[in-house]
């Protein structure tokens, strides 16, 4: 969930005994950037931003199936 990053961020930032000016600089980063990220403010922040921050503290951005119902089953509903 997009709620969460901001957490993981912050989380393994800290582990690693790191400030945001320090993780910022490693992902070629601002600072501010880093700190709205770790608010979970994503206004301006494009998801390659969020993936280079990610790599950099060892973590992973994936996605999972929602549990929506596909077209075809939605026809087969109604069909």
């Amino acid at each position: 969930m997009l709620e969460t990053i901001g957490e993981t961020i912050r989380t393994a930032r800290k582990a690693r005994g790191w400030s945001q000016q320090q993780l910022a600089d490693l992902c070629h980063l601002d600072r501010t950037t880093i700190g709205a990220l770790e608010r979970n403010a994503y206004n301006d922040i494009g998801i390659r931003k969020v993936d280079r921050v990610l790599m950099v503290l060892g973590k992973i951005l994936t996605t999972k199936n929602a549990s929506l119902p596909t077209l075809d089953d939605l026809k087969a509903q109604h069909g």
